[in-house]
């Protein structure tokens, strides 16, 4: 139970540096990430309360500093970099450059980073000193300040690995205190404990994971004392109430639905209650439709967790589950050691902060194909209920009226390769997790074929499901990287997207096919398949072409090149 709270505490709005130094974590369990810290201002106060956070979600930070050189004439370059962090004091460049000019100078300094690596930059808090409320912004430095983080923030158009350390928005939320007018005549670093906590937070548990990790695809909540205050078998709908803190936290969930994670509910409550809760209780942000399944029934939620798992078509790794009951979220994790856990705060005063801190939530982008992916999986509800009904499995497919689209190189696609990478597990042969810039640059060369495919039924558009990555050696095509999205296994696209390229590639004088594989923890049913359909990594293009074609046979689906 400590483990549980001590999570929490780290959690919550307030932090304390006792908390920090309390919390305990296996060090031999955890994996390293490695960070470059190019500086003009002390980090080490920052890295100093990362080790907890970043524990959470099983990583140690290792880091490397730089010298304090104000030029960024010399930053490292070394291989196992995971991520920079330019740590900057942009006093320094306040009296001598102009917004713009500062932004495109540190522009030419990103240039000489690793192309493949995420990097990371500090804006400045745009009031620090209280007499500074005297002067209009065009009199003092905020100013300067306000539009030199305009112009880094639009540094992210060109550099798609680049994400901003907002220390303006963080100082913003702690007001005068975030400023420490002593340590910074002493070792010029002029932030606070209190906002130095916050950003050691903010790094480890919002933009690393954002980052290096894929994001989690769904949310399963519990109802009494975690949706709302009060237990609805005993206090009646009426008689539960809803806190603003509760209003809060439901607001926060519905947000993290429409930027692409999934909800659900599991509840020890009689479904007829819950449907009436929903009917009736029209001040709940969160609604009936906003919960993609809801299973309300006296089972254990363990087992609840499980049927949804098998609906949506992910591993249980991929889910949050939240409860206000220590014992509940124990016997969970006894069954279902995978999932990630969180205990409700009954009250609710902490829940949003519990919520937006917790890793692998937090967005770098609008997840435009959110909607998209909740229709998807409703619809699988109804593909499995057809199937149940067709002892044949081909007049189960010809009954779908599938499409496939083929796409090659469509630059328009780069973003949603990166997300599919980032996010498949079970269907990714090669483990390979390309960064955004990575993604980039094989759409841009010669000398790979960038493959994306689209899927569609009688149910419902599923959009751009998979991807092939292919590079080209003169007569031989190496698949670096196949992935696809869980919500499309099991109607043996692959297969039928494979021949169809692999057709497309005998035509361009082709001969030989390879596959790149890694045996990770949960890609099996990739791993599988592709013993399926090469005998080994390395084979005849026209001997895997020949075997995909018997594995077809009859197949309903129409498989089209696409251009629009």
């Amino acid at each position: 139970m400590m483990e549980l709270s001590q999570f929490s505490c780290l959690l919550n709005q307030e932090l304390n540096s006792r908390d920090l130094k309390k919390f305990s974590f296996e060090m031999d369990t955890l994996k390293s990430i490695k960070l470059s810290i190019e500086r003009t201002l002390p980090f080490e106060y920052i890295a100093k309360f990362m080790p907890p956070f970043l524990s959470l979600w099983d990583k140690e930070g290792i880091f490397s500093y730089s010298d304090y050189d104000p030029s960024l004439l010399q930053i490292f370059k070394e291989d196992d970099i995971d991520v920079y962090i330019f740590w900057m004091d942009w006093r320094l460049y306040m009296e001598n450059m102009a917004p713009k000019q500062c932004a495109m100078w540190f522009s030419d300094r990103l240039l000489n980073t690793k192309s493949n690596c995420s990097i990371l930059v500090n804006n400045w808090p745009s009031f620090w000193k209280l007499d500074e409320k005297q002067y209009s912004a065009n009199l003092s430095k905020r100013g300067w300040i306000y539009q030199f983080n305009v112009q880094l923030e639009l540094l992210k158009q060109d550099f798609i690995q680049l994400e901003i350390i907002d220390l303006d928005l963080l100082s913003s939320q702690i007001g005068m205190s975030s400023y420490d007018s002593r340590n910074d005549k002493v070792s010029n670093y002029p932030l606070s404990n209190q906002l130095t906590m916050q950003v050691a937070r903010y790094i480890s548990l919002n933009l690393l994971p954002a980052m290096l990790e894929p994001k989690l695809k769904a949310i399963v909540v519990d109802l009494d004392n975690t949706l709302y205050s009060g237990i609805l078998g005993e206090d009646g709908i009426d008689g539960i109430q809803l806190t603003e803190e509760h209003i809060q936290f439901q607001k926060v969930l519905k947000n993290l639905k429409e930027n692409g994670i999934l909800l659900a509910i599991s509840s020890k409550n009689d479904e007829t209650d819950v449907l009436e809760l929903f009917e009736k209780r029209r001040d709940f942000p969160l609604q009936k439709d906003d919960f993609t399944f809801l299973e309300a029934n006296w089972n254990s939620k363990a087992e609840n967790i499980k049927v949804m798992a098998r609906k949506f078509n992910f591993d249980v790794s991929a889910m949050l589950f939240i409860d206000d009951n220590p014992a509940e979220l124990m016997h969970v994790m006894s069954e279902i050691p995978t999932i990630h856990l969180l205990l409700a705060d009954a009250t609710g005063k902490e829940m949003v902060h519990r919520l937006v801190n917790f890793p692998r939530l937090y967005s770098l982008e609008k997840d435009e194909l959110a909607e998209q992916r909740q229709q998807d999986i409703l619809a699988n509800q109804k593909r499995y209920e057809l199937q149940a009904k067709m002892s044949d499995g081909n007049d189960y497919l010809n009954s779908l009226h599938m499409q496939i689209g083929i796409y090659e190189n469509k630059k328009g696609h780069m973003q949603r390769v990166f997300e599919l990478g980032q996010k498949s597990n079970q269907f990714n042969l090669a483990l390979k997790r390309l960064t955004n810039s990575q993604v980039e640059e094989r759409f841009k060369s010669k000398d790979y074929k960038i493959y994306t495919i689209n899927l569609s039924d009688i149910l419902n558009d599923s959009g751009i499901i998979g991807a092939f990555i292919c590079q080209i050696n003169e007569v031989t095509a190496r698949f670096e990287e196949v992935f696809f999205s869980c919500r499309a296994l099991g109607r043996k696209v692959e297969d039928a997207a494979l021949y169809f390229i692999l057709r497309k590639l005998h035509n361009e004088h082709i001969q030989f096919v390879q596959f790149d594989t890694v045996k990770g923890p949960r890609n099996k049913p990739a791993l599988d398949w592709i013993q399926s359909v090469s005998l080994n990594n390395f084979e005849n293009l026209v001997d895997i072409k020949n075997r995909l074609e018997e594995k077809l046979l009859d197949y309903p689906a129409e498989v089209i090149e696409k251009y629009e």
